[in-house]
């Protein structure tokens, strides 16, 4: 939460004492690609990273993969604030070699990844395939990425020399909904700097909604953070949905309905 968001409010929104109020139950959603599969998708109850929704974004980015599988066949992808993983379950079905999927290292997030993996891979036609290639990891952004590149790095098996390689680094990165985190882009620059391949063919793809149409500046500064690390900005895509994610928002309903697509690259 920003530091404008906080009203100081005191103690009058405090729980009373010994009061615990219930946690939300874990929820699901279906998403049907555009091959027909239905990958159901397991939502936390409730998180304070907003983990328990399944972003507008998120499923953009999938379309987009779907829509052009050789974004991500054949490569490694890493997925930031992953949530249910969506994306990177995608990525794992078009062939991607490794896949690792982080989220705040909360033992419920992971284990609600975990589920969404197992699940994914209990669907295909050849169980294995998901489990082997996708990995669940907690990972706060910012942070030393040693664990990132040892996860890519990592022997699973007979193919593990060719999927992945001692000090190879991520083709593919993917940021779905995450910029509303102002104070976090320069962490997320960090990340991205450390962990993409040092290529012009690697890409990070960022894709996002102002779901807080008054703060799309604030939203759009990531930009600014990655091209003053020296980083290159393509706009790739805008995807006008029919309805917002949520009803009955305040704010600019256009905004609120646009998917932007972006490219982040090395020079």
């Amino acid at each position: 939460m920003d530091e404008e968001d906080f009203y100081g409010t005191g103690d009058l929104l405090e729980d009373p004492e010994g009061y615990l109020p219930p946690t939300p139950p874990p929820t699901k959603q279906t998403f049907t690609l555009g091959s027909g599969k239905e990958l159901v998708l397991h939502l936390v109850g409730s998180s304070p990273t907003e983990a328990h929704h399944l972003w507008n974004g998120a499923k953009i980015i999938s379309d987009f993969f779907e829509k052009d599988p050789s974004r991500v066949r054949g490569k490694t992808v890493l997925e930031l604030g992953a949530a249910s993983g969506l994306p990177s379950l995608v990525a794992g079905l078009l062939g991607a070699k490794r896949v690792i999927m982080t989220d705040y290292p909360d033992l419920d997030l992971i284990q609600n990844m975990q589920k969404n993996i197992d699940e994914c891979d209990a669907s295909c036609e050849t169980p294995g395939h998901i489990a082997d290639t996708v990995k669940a990891l907690g990972f706060i952004w910012g942070r030393d990425s040693a664990p990132l590149l040892e996860a890519l790095n990592a022997t699973s098996g007979p193919e593990a020399t060719s999927q992945a390689g001692s000090g190879n680094k991520f083709d593919v990165l993917i940021l779905a909904d995450l910029l509303f985190r102002h104070s976090e882009h320069g962490a997320l620059v960090k990340t991205i700097k450390e962990t993409m391949r040092e290529s012009p063919d690697s890409v990070t793809y960022v894709f996002f909604t102002s779901y807080r149409p008054w703060k799309r500046e604030k939203d759009m500064a990531f930009f600014d953070v990655a091209r003053e690390a020296g980083l290159k900005v393509d706009n790739v895509q805008e995807t006008k949905l029919d309805k917002p994610l949520f009803d009955n928002d305040p704010g600019d309903l256009d905004i609120q309905k646009t998917v932007s697509g972006f490219e982040v690259r090395w020079p």
